[in-house]
């Protein structure tokens, strides 16, 4: 089979919004006019201008009359940073918030913001030193073994590795080029080296030929498409008769630690629902690299299980469908539950 070549590739898509976490420092003291943590979020987006944010508490705001500010990029001119200060309040502090445009063709790295805050005996203007990020952006993707040889009467383990920068999270699938066939494999896992991974089962009646890996990096609002080519070969002797099995999967994304969570989803054994099969819940904690059995889960006559669990650590869940002499395997994606 002739085999076409392609590269990894990377597209922008979808609007852009800020990617929260990064960091604000003080450059100099908050006791005039700040007090308690200040925060910020800001990084360079990959098309749309997105709004820089920073928060910070106000000391004594019925004293204050306004408050302005500006922020300075590495080597470009400082731009206006609008602030929604609110007169007329009495409480002893006031969260107030400031914003600011960022565009693609900004600098990443430290940016120079000075706050002023006028009151009846003058303006005083405190500086701070805001952390913006750079551009997230996928510099590798690949799939293993490449090729995949597909086993009459078995499952063929398929591992995706991604290198992703500055992404929350990133996601991945496996699709046919001849159309139709895909295997989702859900959030894949950022391990100790800092790298994504992922795998799923191929069945021996996966369609031979041109596949594709596609990786997906979020951040925010935007998402950033990787692509990279493999090839699947039809098994020697063709495939088996079984059916085909399929599970789905869905946790809540955040958990509150110590707080009880379902894991659940619906099983299929082809269109229809899978009555009564016994399904094996994974869990592999972040930054590991190993899965373990946390249990079993029952489907209903509807096909549908659930498994409740109490929140300990960050991690991902996945879900197994055992396979029988009339049915084939199957893997849920994985799905990551941060827990707080």
């Amino acid at each position: 089979m002739k085999r076409r070549v392609r590269s990894l590739l990377a597209i922008a898509m979808g609007a852009a919004v800020l990617l929260a976490g990064t960091g604000v420092s003080a450059a100099a003291t908050m006791a005039d006019d700040f007090t308690g943590d200040a925060s910020a979020s800001a990084s360079i987006p990959l098309q749309n201008d997105v709004e820089g944010v920073v928060t910070l508490t106000l000391k004594g705001p019925s004293e204050v009359s306004g408050v302005t500010g500006s922020i300075e990029p590495p080597g470009k001119a400082a731009k206006t940073v609008t602030f929604d200060f609110r007169t007329g309040d009495t409480a002893a502090t006031q969260k107030i918030t400031g914003k600011w445009p960022i565009s693609k063709d900004d600098p990443a790295g430290e940016w120079k913001l000075s706050v002023v805050v006028t009151r009846g005996t003058g303006a005083n203007t405190t500086p701070f030193v805001v952390k913006v990020s750079g551009k997230q952006g996928i510099t590798g993707a690949k799939v293993s073994p490449n090729p995949v040889q597909l086993v009459k009467g078995k499952d063929v383990q398929v591992s995706v590795e991604a290198s992703v920068k500055d992404a929350t999270t990133v996601s991945a699938k496996l699709v046919s080029d001849a159309g139709g066939e895909f295997y989702d494999l859900g959030d894949l896992a950022k391990e100790a080296d800092g790298r994504y991974r992922g795998s799923t089962y191929f069945a021996d009646d996966s369609t031979p030929g041109d596949w594709t890996l596609e990786v997906y990096a979020h951040k925010g609002g935007e998402t950033l498409k990787g692509v990279a080519a493999f090839t699947v070969v039809a098994p020697e002797g063709g495939a088996s008769k079984k059916a085909k099995s399929r599970v789905t999967i869905a946790a809540p994304n955040k958990v509150t630690k110590g707080k009880t969570f379902k894991v659940y989803g619906k099983v299929y054994r082809g269109t229809k629902a899978y009555k009564g099969k016994i399904v094996e819940v994974y869990f592999k904690a972040k930054g590991t690299k190993t899965y373990k059995l946390m249990g079993f889960a029952k489907a209903t006559s509807t096909g549908k299980y659930a498994k409740t669990y109490t929140a300990k650590k960050d991690g991902y869940f996945r879900v197994r469908v055992p396979g029988t002499k009339t049915t084939r395997s199957s893997l849920s994606p994985q799905e990551f539950v941060d827990v707080r």
